[in-house]
């Protein structure tokens, strides 16, 4: 569908193009909602434009050789995805999957040629690609520092305290938790029994609830949820440091 123009005041870069820029944008781009789980991009798809993402957000994974997932990234509202605009201009495939997260995803498109233009005269979009690059590079050799040099528990503790709401609620199943740490869901339940049996965490199907944060981020020798920013960082726990909370029920 035609994107409105309050859809690209949503992205600061395009707020500071010339106003015969945002013109040209706001007839070209379009505007697509997918639901949770949709397919975005698959291995080897021809990027053909630059995705920009407005609401919810997307999980960038690969495969391994025996079909197991690894999380490499997620793109939250406000960013796009660095391995297609590495794709769209260097004309390869797209390396990797992308799936919209549970919440779906509202994505902008900007299509190829017009962006290659863009950045050829508008400083904006300039610092917007190499902004979306330098983050992600970072964020990468980060997460290769820790899947190099973290054990999985504290790898999974990291994980699991990025994704508590308020609550300290973390609504993944065991399978998603395996295929965000590329390994398998015998792994992680065992992990989590581990951590359950030291009053850690509580389990139930598709939810575990951290019963005392302090300990799991001391654990992962971790000083705040924002040790592991590959994950949308979630709402403090409102677990007292201590606190026995009652097993989750279904």
């Amino acid at each position: 569908m035609p994107c409105p123009v309050e859809a690209l005041d949503d992205f600061a870069f395009i707020r500071e193009m010339r106003p015969e820029t945002r013109k040209r944008l706001s007839s070209k781009v379009t505007l697509t909602a997918l639901p949770p789980a949709a397919s975005v991009l698959r291995l080897g798809d021809v990027v053909d434009g630059v995705y920009l993402i407005r609401s919810g957000g997307i999980r960038v994974y690969y495969l391994d050789a025996d079909g197991r997932e690894g999380t490499l990234y997620w793109i939250e509202a406000g960013q796009s995805c660095i391995l297609a605009l590495n794709s769209l201009f260097t004309e390869i495939p797209y390396p990797a999957w992308a799936e919209a997260e549970a919440d779906g995803v509202e994505i902008l498109t900007v299509p190829g040629p017009l962006f290659r233009e863009l950045f050829a005269g508008e400083p904006a979009a300039q610092r917007f690609l190499f902004e979306q690059l330098s983050e992600r590079v970072f964020e990468l050799q980060k997460l290769l520092e820790r899947t190099m040099r973290l054990p999985q528990e504290q790898r999974l503790i990291l994980l699991l305290l990025a994704h508590a709401d308020a609550d300290g609620t973390v609504r993944l199943s065991q399978e998603k938790l395996a295929r965000h740490l590329g390994t398998i869901r015998e792994v992680v339940a065992r992990l989590l029994r581990h951590l359950a049996s030291q009053g850690l965490v509580a389990t139930a199907p598709r939810r575990i609830l951290l019963l005392d944060r302090r300990r799991l981020m001391k654990i992962a020798a971790a000083e705040d949820e924002t040790a592991f920013p590959l994950w949308p960082a979630g709402p403090r726990c409102s677990t007292a440091p201590g606190q026995v909370r009652a097993p989750l029920n279904d």
